[in-house]
């Protein structure tokens, strides 16, 4: 868990820099998780500023689930297209393990690639969960999206 926490410290930082990242508005598309059992829906991520972005999913699954995320990120230098992003939120995970409804903190960190010649952005990200009520406990997903984007 220190090492987890020092990469995402390391990825605040850097998204801290003056770097413009995205270059699109606004992706629409597919959400995948596997790590806590398996899920997937629908994504839309949008673009705050150069470097800060909101991203949202409806998941199905074991439950049902809203998570809200707000992203720092930026370009990697010499890899035209590949973006890291880093970021936190919450989830609201309806109908899960515990029977009911829960709610939790989400942290998220990877990298995504947006394709010059077709509007597709795919990215893949890890994604520790803590969940604070009914109960406490903590998972770790990897995260995998695919979507269109709007420029």
């Amino acid at each position: 868990m220190k090492k987890i926490s020092i990469l995402l410290f390391s990825l605040v930082c850097l998204a801290l820099t003056n770097v413009n990242g995205q270059d699109y508005q606004t992706a629409i598309g597919a959400k995948f998780y596997s790590g806590g059992g398996t899920s997937g829906g629908l994504n839309i991520k949008h673009s705050l500023t150069g470097n800060t972005a909101l991203e949202g999913s409806l998941l199905f699954g074991h439950s049902v689930a809203l998570e809200g995320l707000y992203e720092l990120q930026g370009g990697i230098p010499g890899a035209g297209g590949l973006q890291y992003f880093v970021g936190g939120g919450a989830m609201l995970d309806f109908g899960n393990n515990h029977n009911g409804t829960s709610f939790g903190i989400r942290l998220t960190g990877g990298v995504e690639y947006t394709f010059n010649e077709i509007p597709i952005n795919v990215s893949l990200g890890l994604d520790p969960i803590f969940r604070l009520a009914p109960s406490t406990e903590s998972d770790l997903w990897l995260g995998l999206a695919f979507r269109y984007t709007l420029r």
